[in-house]
């Protein structure tokens, strides 16, 4: 546990000093900025044309109708911003020539990784939950539903962990950064759009395709569906990429 509190902290510190975590950040809460002002405007001239015609739908709340976007926006948002987060954490290790020293280190390997997944995690769960201001600036001026925007936030804040995972192995297979980024936005564009079954050639297929999507489970959560066997999915498939990432780099070890 010392260890990876180490790990935690070293990768920690390289966040603070680098401006990659406040690029990413930046850019994050422009774009979702936008989406958010744009939405707002939107509810807004629809519920002035409701209460002209004295028709307003029970779904047309301010969790459906803005919410329910912005948490999905964030989602696909992160789906291209994660792997510069996580493009860093190995291949740079092993371009600076410092990844021998953490093989021969009394350190276990499987420390190292954990360590550098927990911080890349921090600055994303940090770079998510600013968004809080959202919810709260919606409840001020209307009623929102929080056990549906907080079971959303809990989806996004599991399926950035899964994202950060696959970015930890893309990192273990390269030394170039650029690659593992690249490689890192594949994988996670493959596991997002194959919860519609692209490409499948029967049922049987496309069932099998959505139950591997990352979008499918995160979906049932930003609709305010809250599902054991989703929070289940998501925990399992981090520990299966981070169990990928240490295998990658004890065979590169022999």
């Amino acid at each position: 546990m010392k260890s990876v509190i180490y790990i935690y902290k070293k990768e920690i510190r390289q966040y603070l000093f680098s401006p990659i975590a406040y690029i990413v950040a930046a850019v994050f809460h422009a774009i979702l900025g936008y989406f958010f002002y744009n939405s707002l405007l939107s509810y807004a001239r629809a519920g002035i044309e409701m209460a002209g015609t004295g028709q307003r739908p029970e779904i047309f709340t301010p969790t459906v109708v803005i919410m329910e976007g912005l948490l999905r926006s964030m989602g696909t948002i992160f789906l291209l911003l994660t792997p510069l987060i996580t493009m860093r954490l190995v291949a740079e290790e092993k371009r600076g020539r410092t990844m021998e020293l953490l093989m021969t280190s009394p350190v276990p390997m499987l420390s190292v990784l954990i360590g550098k997944f927990l911080a890349a995690y921090t600055v994303f769960a940090v770079t998510v939950l600013i968004t809080l201001y959202m919810p709260v600036t919606l409840d001020l001026f209307s009623v929102v539903n929080w056990p549906h925007i907080l079971t959303g936030y809990l989806g996004l804040l599991l399926i950035g962990g899964a994202m950060i995972s696959v970015g930890l192995f893309a990192s273990t297979v390269t030394d170039k950064q650029v690659i593992a980024a690249v490689l890192s936005i594949g994988i996670l564009v493959i596991l997002w759009f194959v919860g519609g079954g692209i490409g499948a050639a029967n049922q049987r297929a496309a069932d099998f395709l959505r139950n591997i999507s990352l979008y499918s489970p995160f979906e049932n959560m930003f609709r305010g569906i809250l599902d054991l066997r989703d929070i289940f999915y998501f925990l399992s498939f981090m520990f299966f990429m981070i169990f990928l990432s240490h295998r990658v780099v004890e065979a590169e070890r022999y």
